[in-house]
């Protein structure tokens, strides 16, 4: 708005602009009011002053539109002085419509300017000096709750005008008044401005805001406006003796005259509007305006930076001040003018900042031209140097485009680590991050908020890491959104991986003396593991459907008792996960040296040194090695080959299908059993010895079960059948797996009966033959050959 300049032409100021609005009231003028000191120094705004000495120079500047002042208004100023007594100084009136200067006598406790449209007096009035402690103490009073209740409702005014909620201009006017907040609800605005202005000035209590229509209180719709109305424009929501004033104005001083409450709004650089209640003046009554203002009589502050000073360039933050020199927080916002000088020398730089009631400064260097480095923070305080001692350090945003987790962190976050895992995040400087959520890469993820922690602190100085706590419950992808005060969100890739494996058959067993061992894994995301190393030896292998199956080469002189470790590279792993004491080193394993076997009785026909027939009972003598007494071993038995009936485990005195073990002396076990019960004909029998926790032998080879028929009698009949062959007839058992029969074992006569069982004896058989005669001697002994064979077997029998 384009106000006259103090020491200009009033006429000067005649810029077309909106006229101001008044909350609450109607516009009665506008102006500036200055003050200029007694030492050289240029004019300031009257509430921007903190002292005013005696001596000084109080400057009226009017505005000549919207509207302008009529050439018969008056305006006269009315001192308080700081001094004990009861002396009110009031000045002459000099021309409204015209800049106009009075030497202050005294110094000021308050201003008052009395402001008559149509003049104050029928005459000229002189200075009148008037001693009046009634009077006095009104005035005070006045000027004191005036002062509050019109920076009440500028606040308000401004708030509401760039579209804040009711909600948030509560919150910034508790903080300034360091009052309460209350919830603003759906009451009337005149309620509200109630509850308000009660809470800022607690003289008005005796007034009730929940009044239902009060007649006293008009309805309005701003905030503003209520409390304007409440106080300025209603006699009961005055401070106690708040009419008393404007009656004792009138006898005392100004005759004739109606005095009204006004205040002021502001309306442009340094400029002041005057704002009063609507309503009718009285017939052949003078109309005056007062308006108060208590000076803040606030001596310069002394002001230092608490904590590092630590700034982000190209935003704003908050810096915490120690105060001295008796200030209070609310009193810094007589401070202005603020610069930036950097330390090591150069032209101070403007910037922008804020003051809050708790002693804070919001400094702004979003629009600052300051770059990195130290600097001293200054204003100016009436007209003198405010200095704050300590230096700001701006430093640039850190470039969270390089922050990662280092591999050894983000080796922690694995399924089922923790609800708060830390993990330090690096990579870049922290030092102004706010703000840290994560969010799934799955789409429509809602991002949670991430506690984090800084070492230094918030604005501690320069940190290359921040620790964060993460929830690992679910595995999968996600990323990490970093905000600084800057506001905008950077992602940053993080992974929380499935379990680790699990190996469940722990401790894995290995022989020394072994050079080789195969190695078997069972458990859970065994899938994932891509190799195993450990100080035992060389391991080789892979995973194979849930387990992992592989091979050890042993490294030599490996002791029996000792325990190694296992380590696991873990797909998506940097490091190895180690299981501790996952291989224990035993004795030697045993070993199967020899078999020594014998025959029930004599079965009548040839056998090979590896065969053992089926349904005949064989002992067998084993010598192992490693076989200690003191251990109970466990014999399995099988086939190599061939089909099995039914596999066994034996254990001394621990019979099983009629087969037995027991010890045979030192380093022998006997073994008596029936071939065929564990396997069929062709099955190669192999046994394997078993030891806790040695493990087991390899598997060694016993014979091969066969099937052989059992020859009771043989008789060469007198029917010749062809011109050289004569029939002949067996009996006994099993009978149908001859296929030849003959006098020597490279000659055989094909059988072509079919063995027939006996009625008498269903177990045993009869099998009609044929054999060439002669026979190469008497009493020749028969050959059989066994189905699939080529060769005869000599048989006890002959004919």
């Amino acid at each position: 708005m384009g106000l006259l300049v103090a020491g200009a032409p009033a006429a000067a100021a005649t810029a077309a602009v909106p006229p101001p609005v008044c909350a609450g009231g109607s516009l009665v003028g506008r102006f500036q009011i200055l003050v200029r000191p007694f030492s050289p120094g240029a004019p300031l705004p009257l509430k921007s002053v903190a002292e005013i000495e005696g001596g000084s120079r109080l400057i009226w500047n009017p505005v000549h539109e919207y509207p302008t002042p009529a050439k018969d208004s008056e305006v006269a100023p009315v001192l308080l002085p700081t001094a004990d007594g009861d002396l009110i100084l009031t000045l002459e009136p000099r021309k409204a419509a015209e800049r106009a200067e009075w030497q202050l006598p005294e110094r000021p406790q308050v201003i008052a300017v009395i402001y008559g449209p149509h003049g104050l007096s029928e005459g000229k009035i002189k200075s009148l000096v008037t001693h009046n402690r009634e009077l006095l103490q009104e005035l005070a009073a006045y000027a004191e709750q005036s002062s509050e209740v019109e920076s009440l409702v500028q606040d308000l005014s401004t708030a509401e005008q760039s579209g804040a909620s009711p909600d948030s201009v509560l919150q910034g006017i508790s903080a300034k008044y360091g009052v309460t907040p209350q919830k603003l609800n759906a009451a009337p605005s005149n309620q509200q401005g109630a509850m308000l202005l009660q809470a800022v000035l607690p003289s008005t209590s005796a007034y009730d805001p929940l009044a239902a229509q009060s007649s006293q209180v008009q309805q309005t719709g701003s905030l503003a406006a209520a409390v304007a109305g409440l106080f300025f424009g209603n006699p009961v929501a005055l401070a106690a003796g708040g009419a008393a004033l404007f009656a004792n104005l009138k006898t005392v001083m100004f005759p004739n005259t109606e005095f009204r409450s006004a205040f002021t709004q502001a309306a442009g650089k340094d400029g002041l509007a005057l704002c009063t209640k609507s309503q009718t003046a009285k017939a052949k009554t003078r109309i005056a305006y007062l308006w108060a203002y208590r000076v803040p009589e606030i001596k310069k502050p002394v002001l230092s930076i608490e904590g590092g000073g630590h700034l982000p360039l190209g935003s704003k933050s908050t810096v915490t001040l120690k105060l001295g020199g008796g200030a209070a927080g609310k009193d810094l916002g007589l401070a202005r003018d603020w610069h930036l000088t950097p330390a090591a020398g150069g032209a101070a730089l403007p910037v922008e900042v804020q003051t809050t009631a708790a002693g804070a400064l919001e400094i702004d260097l979003s629009k600052s031209k300051a770059t990195a480095g130290d600097y001293q923070l200054s204003a100016t305080w009436d007209w003198e140097t405010l200095a704050v001692a300590g230096d700001l350090h701006l430093h640039p945003l850190g470039d969270f485009t390089h922050a990662a987790l280092a591999p050894a962190e983000r080796d922690k976050l694995v399924e089922g680590s923790g609800a708060d895992v830390a993990v330090a995040l690096s990579g870049t400087d922290f030092e102004f991050l706010e703000k840290v959520q994560i969010e799934s890469t799955a789409r429509n993820a809602k991002p949670t908020e991430v506690e984090f922690h800084l070492a230094k602190g918030k604005r501690g100085g320069p940190q290359d890491s921040v620790t964060l706590y993460l929830d690992t419950a679910k595995p999968g992808d996600y990323r990490l959104l970093l905000a600084q005060s800057d506001g905008a969100a950077h992602p940053v890739p993080v992974t929380i991986l499935p379990a680790n494996p699990k190996i469940s058959n722990l401790p894995i067993r290995l022989n020394v003396e072994e050079q080789r061992e195969a190695i078997h894994l069972e458990g859970s995301g065994l899938d994932r593991i891509e190799g195993i190393s450990t100080e035992a030896g060389a391991i080789t292998g892979e995973s194979r459907g849930q387990g992992w199956s592989g091979e050890i080469v042993l490294k030599s002189d490996l002791k029996k008792g000792r325990r190694f470790a296992l380590r696991l590279k873990v797909k998506g792993l940097a490091s190895p996960v180690t299981v501790e004491d996952a291989i224990e080193m035993v004795g030697p394993r045993p070993g199967i040296l020899s078999a020594q076997k014998s025959q029930a009785g004599d079965l009548g026909i040839e056998l090979a040194a590896d065969e053992l027939p089926a349904g005949t009972a064989a002992g067998l003598v084993l010598q192992v090695d490693h076989l200690d007494h003191a251990v109970r071993p466990r014999l399995e038995l099988g086939c190599q080959s061939g089909e099995v009936r039914q596999a066994l485990t034996l254990s001394p005195s621990e019979p099983s299908h009629g087969a037995s073990l027991s010890f045979a002396g030192p380093g022998a076990l006997y073994l008596s059993l029936d071939p065929g019960v564990v396997g069929y004909a062709g099955c190669r029998l192999e046994a394997t010895v078993i030891l806790e926790p040695e493990g087991r032998s390899d598997p060694y080879v016993l014979g091969r079960v066969v099937r052989i028929p059992r020859l009771d009698k043989f008789t060469l009949t007198s029917e010749k059948v062809g011109d050289s062959s004569y029939a002949g007839i067996l009996e006994g058992r099993d009978l149908d797996v001859i296929d030849k029969v003959g006098w020597d074992a490279q000659n055989g006569t094909p059988v072509g009966a079919i063995a027939a069982p006996m009625p008498e004896e269903p177990n045993r058989q009869t099998l009609r033959i044929v054999m060439t005669w002669p026979a190469p001697g008497p009493h020749a002994p028969l050959y059989v050959w066994l189905r699939g064979e080529q060769t005869g077997r000599k048989t006890g029998v002959s004919y």
